[in-house]
């Protein structure tokens, strides 16, 4: 009985561990991207762990905003939705909604 109330914690500890959250090298891989490249470039060098929907962007005047559909492992309670941001096709950085 002893056993089983430390393993349990240290199993769900463990699993909680194991589950990769890919937000911070989102985040990270966003920060390498320099402003001014064009997208084709911006989408050669995309992550495997991030999903964008390059297909329907959301337009602003001559801006088009990329929304990151899917960030592996995230479980994102706030709902925040992260895009990035082109201007005449030239990326221009990181816009974060809720």
């Amino acid at each position: 009985m002893k056993h089983t109330k430390l393993i349990i914690p240290l199993l769900i500890l463990f699993l909680a561990i194991s589950c990769k959250n890919y937000y911070n090298e989102m985040l990270d891989w966003i920060d390498t991207i320099e402003i001014g490249l064009n997208i084709e470039d911006v989408k050669n060098m995309q992550p495997d762990y991030l999903e964008i929907d390059w297909e329907d962007p959301q337009n602003f005047e001559n801006e088009k905003w990329y929304l990151i559909t899917k960030i592996k492992g995230n479980n994102d309670v706030l709902g925040m939705s992260n895009f990035l941001v082109f201007i005449d096709d030239k990326y221009q950085g990181r816009e974060v909604r809720k």
